[in-house]
């Protein structure tokens, strides 16, 4: 009986140390699980060159893939390049994979890598004349015929509107154009938001005076809106987004060679 009981606790001892250091195509484990894929490891000592294709997870819990000596939580050790591949249905040519607060990551398209998105003006030109119209706020702007198409992420617009035939020596006030979703009505931001210290109130303006921009008393009379605006597109589509104008007296023109509408990748 003391024969056996010694027996059965040889055995345990030798299963528990075996337990220690598990080996898959090696007899020779450097780690709590060595696996040597080519079975080309020495069967004494450690391996050098032989290890770029073993899998291994040490006593510390570093997992190793071509290399056994791991000195993070995941190393991997390649000669050629495209060694991590991570695809999660956000992968794309040129992209990213950045993290979020939590370490989340994910992929992205870099603003470096993305081109300045150009105002849409119509085609044929069109020419919109105001008379004797003074709205003075946002409540009922007037479509400028000019929209952009951005995709989801962070952009600088650029706006700068010519109006002509200003009521001469008159001061109108201040103009303003808003960016919209919708190209009817008040400006309303749906999809996306202003990132300026007075968020979705944010517009273009210009002062509106007979007298500015003047060169010859013979010259219509001129004025200019303009303005920056940085904003966040949301959502995972693009979206359509169209810059209304106050309505003043006025004449428009969307082919006046100082006009101009675009926006600037910023991430």
């Amino acid at each position: 009986m003391n024969i056996q009981n010694a027996c059965l606790t040889l055995l345990f001892i030798g299963l528990n140390s075996f337990a220690q250091q598990t080996g898959i195509n090696t007899k020779n484990p450097q780690g709590v699980l060595h696996v040597d894929s080519a079975i080309n490891n020495p069967t004494l000592g450690l391996p050098t060159v032989e290890q770029t294709d073993d899998f291994i997870i040490t006593n510390s819990g570093n997992v190793g893939i071509g290399t056994i000596t791991p000195n993070t939580k995941l190393h991997i050790n390649s000669t050629t390049s495209g060694a991590l591949r991570i695809q999660d249905g956000t992968q794309a040519v040129n992209r990213l994979f950045v993290s979020d607060i939590n370490g989340t990551g994910t992929w992205i398209t870099p603003a470096v890598t993305k081109t300045v998105t150009m105002g849409t003006f119509p085609s044929p030109a069109q020419t919109i004349t105001l008379t004797g119209t003074n709205n003075g706020g946002s409540t009922n702007p007037i479509y400028s015929g000019l929209y952009l198409d951005l995709e989801p992420g962070r952009w600088l617009v650029n706006a700068g509107i010519t109006l002509e035939n200003l009521p001469a020596g008159a001061i109108q006030g201040w103009g303003h154009a808003w960016l919209s979703t919708n190209n009817t009505g008040a400006p309303v931001q749906n999809g996306f938001s202003h990132l300026g210290s007075a968020g979705n109130n944010t517009s273009f303006a210009g002062v509106l005076q007979g007298a500015f921009l003047t060169y010859t008393p013979s010259t219509p009379k001129t004025a200019f809106i303009s303005g920056t605006s940085i904003i966040q597109v949301n959502g995972t589509s693009t979206l359509r987004i169209f810059l209304m104008l106050e309505r003043f007296s006025y004449t428009y023109r969307t082919n006046t060679s100082q006009n101009y509408f675009y926006a600037v990748p910023v991430n």
